[in-house]
């Protein structure tokens, strides 16, 4: 007599292992780069050396677009010309960032050894910037929500930059990987590179003012140090009538 009694399956089945992420097309289009920034970056990052991808422009665009895009949410905190003025500024205070920054950054990644290219570098950077537009892109939808509930620009500046705060600090982590991957061996300089990168946007935020709140001029031509200004307008409202240009 047979007493073997089968067993019933498992209520919970074990759950298949991590799929590896799917090779990238031989030829790039947006859709492939934009998945592969945020699954597949370290392939992305192989594909820059190859000729022909045309990588660095569509970095750019992605990230012209999406600093666009998040620059019109903030906009809409004052409305009127900073619907068009705030996200003007943001995008070119961004790219100007990128092209002052980029002298050192090769000279940086070079010190920590990488053997890249100044082509594969600035498609390098423009991929962070990319990877950072994305992810601002991301955090538009509940940035506007509090545009529209608060005239406070203490707490509004500061929820605009806690979003770049993260946007950047996954950048800075594909930029190191990036430059991991040319041959860089220590991460050292890349880190305080970073540090600087990061001053530098911070006082564009000052330096491009007004873009959360309204002026009569579309620039002011005080010159001011970031955290300084900060603490001047961390207790104003928008609808304070003798506010400064923010």
């Amino acid at each position: 007599m047979n007493t073997d009694i089968p067993q019933p399956p498992p209520f919970f089945p074990e759950a298949p292992g991590p799929r590896p992420p799917a090779a990238l097309p031989e030829k790039l289009d947006i859709r492939a780069i934009l998945e592969a920034l945020l699954r597949n970056p370290k392939e992305l990052i192989l594909r820059l050396a190859d000729p022909g991808q045309g990588t660095l422009g569509r970095f750019i665009g992605i990230a012209v677009v999406s600093m666009l895009v998040f620059g019109t949410v903030l906009g809409s905190f004052a409305m009127h010309e900073q619907l068009w003025a705030a996200p003007l500024k943001i995008t070119v205070g961004l790219l100007i960032a990128g092209l002052i920054c980029f002298p050192s950054f090769y000279i940086f990644a070079s010190l920590a050894g990488s053997r890249g290219s100044a082509t594969q570098l600035a498609g390098i950077l423009a991929g962070m910037l990319a990877l950072a537009g994305l992810l601002l892109l991301g955090f538009a939808p509940a940035v506007w929500i509090f545009t529209q509930a608060t005239n406070a620009f203490g707490f509004m500046g500061a929820l605009a930059l806690i979003p770049w705060f993260v946007a950047l600090a996954f950048g800075i982590r594909f930029l190191l990987t990036a430059v991991g991957l040319t041959g860089a061996t220590s991460k050292g300089p890349v880190l305080l590179w970073s540090c600087i990168f990061l001053m530098v946007t911070l006082q564009m935020t000052t330096s491009l003012r007004p873009i959360l709140g309204r002026s009569d001029r579309f620039l002011t031509d005080e010159k001011k140090f970031f955290v300084q200004y900060w603490y001047e307008t961390a207790g104003t409202s928008l609808k304070t009538s003798d506010q400064p240009a923010r």
